[in-house]
């Protein structure tokens, strides 16, 4: 390739980049203002704050106490791919280093493990517990409507709150899924059955 050519090139992808980025800061900008969601400001401050991984631990120990050996297989199951998940998105984190939005309203900014912001742990978390449900229990559609809902909410909730851009939480829930549909299976069939 010339150079002339690498960088007419160069200055292309430049430019998509920062149309996407643009992009990325718009729609923060118009979810995160939405006169619409700011009805619902005090569902997605829970979200997020169950996004942690609380609602995930107390599904998994309603099924420790109410599930026989198949769910409690599961729990582990879904334990080890959320291990798996989180530590991806601790390594992804260090590399692209994005921070995070600034803050629009002070009140709102919740409590951060770390500064930066791709890929969304609370997406990657949320899909991924979405996916494995639905990797782990196919015949339950309630229950996989369910939790896909609540992983919406959950992701939606960390633009709205502005803790993270469109397309952090984007990333998150693309890691969350095929890491849970590649990892449910394996963790399924060597995690030996209580």
């Amino acid at each position: 390739m010339s150079p002339a050519r690498a960088r007419q090139l160069s200055g292309l992808l430049e430019l998509v980049s920062e149309r996407i980025l643009a992009w990325d800061a718009l729609v923060l900008e118009r979810v995160s203002t939405s006169p619409l969601l700011r009805r619902f400001d005090a569902l997605f401050l829970l979200a997020t704050y169950l996004g942690d991984g609380y609602i995930w631990g107390l599904f998994g120990l309603w099924l420790i106490f109410t599930g026989g050996p198949r769910d409690h297989h599961n729990v582990l199951v879904s334990l080890g791919v959320a291990v798996v998940q989180l530590s991806l998105v601790k390594v992804l984190k260090l590399f692209f280093r994005r921070e995070r939005p600034p803050v629009f309203v002070p009140v709102r900014r919740v409590f951060i493990f770390d500064s930066h912001a791709f890929p969304s742990g609370h997406a990657t978390l949320a899909f991924g517990m979405a996916t494995a449900t639905l990797r782990l229990y196919p015949g339950w559609y309630g229950l996989i409507v369910l939790t896909f809902f609540l992983a919406s909410v959950i992701s939606l909730s960390r633009i709205y709150l502005r803790e993270h851009y469109p397309l952090d939480v984007l990333g998150g829930v693309i890691l969350g899924t095929i890491s849970s549909w590649i990892l449910a299976p394996v963790f399924q069939n060597t995690i030996p059955w209580g």
